[in-house]
This record gives structure tokens, C-alpha cells and sequence, in this order.
């Protein structure tokens, strides 16, 4: 049996995709629609994802997300702003919400696929991180359980699709190379500290570059065995299916395509040691997919199959 969804925030740019990820499913089935534009034309409002996405959400009822949800879980992008409120009264009313919010990061169970799974079972929020910590968790999590991890800097350079529409045009990009948004270091540097019980430090310099789609990641990685090689971080990280290792080559690799797979969290295009014992890891990956829409997909059939065996 499909597990049921109603999905918040669906007329966003990630609720948009989180429809393209799930209608393609067959264990997940979508049963209402709520956004805060509910009331709007559909044949007016700017569509980002799949053509299939767009004509299931012209035949389908949107309602507002204070609408009761009929779904098994509420998988919620809404906006930051006014999220809280409106998922908590959900919560009160008995239902299971997995939010992509800040606020429910640290108020709920925060879970990514491979690194961190577990959750109380009477626990009713849980949240997936932001899309930049998602694609280098499962990473830093292979390689700390393989070598283990001392400490960690990343520098990213993030699409401005992240900021959520209607979101930064690319020309208002322009001298925002620090980005405005509030706390988009820290919430990596937060977050990754909750996945990993903080076990390492890690620190981030967070910046946007004026690209629609994907981020761009450069890790600084110190590592507790002096020993290991850069092809053994290559072999570790490759054994995932998530993680496509493109070159272990020049750090700064020619001009690729930042999407290279649907189904991929991340693409490593470079790992180099440096004469200090750090090693130098540049990767890449899907802001729009796998680490937002899909990370999101994934849980809730996890999540849904282990409702399943409580009742």
C-alpha cells in the first residue's frame, strides 16, 4: 500500500520538484495540496519542474496550509517565515510532519539517509537539513567511519535558486558574494554538528554565486589516520551510489555540467592531499534534487514503512 502525502508549500520552486519525485514513485502517493496561494490561478504561476508535476497540480485541489491534511505525513517546504505556527498546529492535531524548516532542525529529530536515521518512535517532527550539508554529510560520514575525522572546513559557492522564490534574480546577485541570507554558515556548521553528535569541528564561509541550480563545495579535511592515501578516500567514497567520484585528478577540473545524474546526492571531482595532511575535496550536486526533493522522497518511504509496522 502507497503511503499517503499532503505536500506544504507545493506550489514553491522545491515543492514543484518534490511533486516530480514523487508522482514518479510507486510507494508514495500524493493526496492533497496546500500552499499559501492557494486562492491564485496555476496557469499564471511561474512552473520550475516537470510538465507531469504541472498538469497533476492543475487537476489537483490546492488548499491553504491551515486546511486540514489527509495525509500519512505533511511533507512541508514551506517558507521559513510562518512555518512554525502552522506546522505545530498540525502537530497538535495529530499529525506527522517531516519539515524542511529551520526551526524544526533543532526542535525535532533531524535525519539524513546514511548518516543519521534513527528517531524516538513517539517522535511526530522530524526535518531534513539544508541542501548544502545533505550533499557533504554522506560523504564526511564515509569517510569518519572509515578513517575518522579530526576537522573540517568547507567554502560554497550556492546557487541563488536556494534562496527560495521568488527569490534573488541572478542580476541581484551581483555584490552578494557573502550572502545576505541569515546563517547559511552556520546552519552547515550547526547542522553537521547534530549529525555527527560533535564529533568534529567544523567551521563554513557560505557564499552565492550567480548560477540557477546546484551547489558547489570545497572541503578541507583533516583526517586522524596520517596513513591514508587519496585513492582510498576515492574507494571508500565511491562504494555509495549516491556519490559519483568523476576524477581524482586537478582540483579544479575543467567545466562539467553540475547535474550529472538524477539519482545522485553528490559528484567528487577532485581529492588531493596537501603537504600539511589535509586533503583538498571538490564536489557538486543537485540543489533542486537529491538533496532537497529527493532526500525528502526518501524519508518519507522510510519513515511511512516504519509507521506501518507500529500499527
Amino acid at each position: 500500500m502507497a503511503i499517503k502525502l499532503s505536500i506544504f508549500g507545493a506550489l514553491g520552486l522545491l515543492g514543484q520538484h518534490l511533486m516530480d519525485q514523487v508522482l514518479c514513485d510507486p510507494d508514495l502517493e500524493i493526496v492533497s495540496l496546500h500552499d499559501h496561494r492557494h486562492k491564485e490561478s496555476l496557469t499564471d504561476l511561474p512552473w520550475f519542474a516537470g510538465p507531469e508535476a504541472r498538469e497533476f497540480a492543475l487537476k489537483t485541489p490546492i488548499f491553504s496550509p491551515t486546511d486540514t491534511a489527509p495525509g500519512d505525513l505533511i511533507l512541508s517546504f514551506l517558507p521559513d517565515s510562518g512555518a512554525e505556527e502552522i506546522e505545530k498546529q498540525h502537530l497538535q492535531n495529530g499529525a506527522h510532519v517531516v519539515s524542511h524548516c529551520e526551526y524544526a532542525r533543532h526542535q525535532g529529530s533531524l535525519l539524513m539517509p546514511g548518516v543519521q536515521t534513527a528517531a524516538p518512535q513517539d517522535e511526530t517532527l522530524w526535518s531534513t537539513p539544508n541542501c548544502t550539508t545533505a550533499m557533504c554529510a554522506l560523504p564526511l560520514a564515509l569517510l569518519h567511519k572509515k578513517f575518522g575525522i579530526e576537522a573540517v572546513h568547507a567554502t560554497t559557492l550556492q546557487a541563488i535558486s536556494g534562496t527560495d522564490l521568488p527569490g534573488m534574480p541572478a542580476y541581484l546577485a551581483q555584490d552578494h558574494v557573502i550572502s545576505p541570507l541569515d546563517g547559511e554558515a552556520r546552519a552547515l556548521e550547526r547542522e553537521l554538528a547534530l549529525l555527527f553528535d560533535n564529533s568534529f569541528p567544523v567551521s563554513c564561509a557560505a557564499t552565492r554565486v550567480p548560477v540557477w541550480r546546484s551547489h558547489t563545495i570545497s572541503l578541507m579535511i583533516k583526517l586522524r589516520n596520517n596513513t591514508v592515501k587519496a585513492d582510498d578516500l576515492a574507494q571508500t567514497l565511491s562504494r555509495d551510489p549516491k556519490i559519483l567520484v568523476t576524477s581524482k585528478a586537478p582540483l579544479l577540473p575543467p567545466w562539467q555540467i553540475e547535474c550529472v545524474r538524477d539519482d545522485l546526492l553528490c559528484a567528487i571531482d577532485a581529492i588531493q592531499p596537501t603537504s600539511d595532511g589535509w586533503f583538498k575535496i571538490s564536489l557538486r550536486g543537485d540543489n533542486l534534487g537529491q538533496a532537497t526533493t529527493g532526500l525528502m522522497a526518501s524519508l518519507a518511504k522510510a519513515l511511512g514503512k516504519e509507521q506501518a509496522k507500529r500499527i
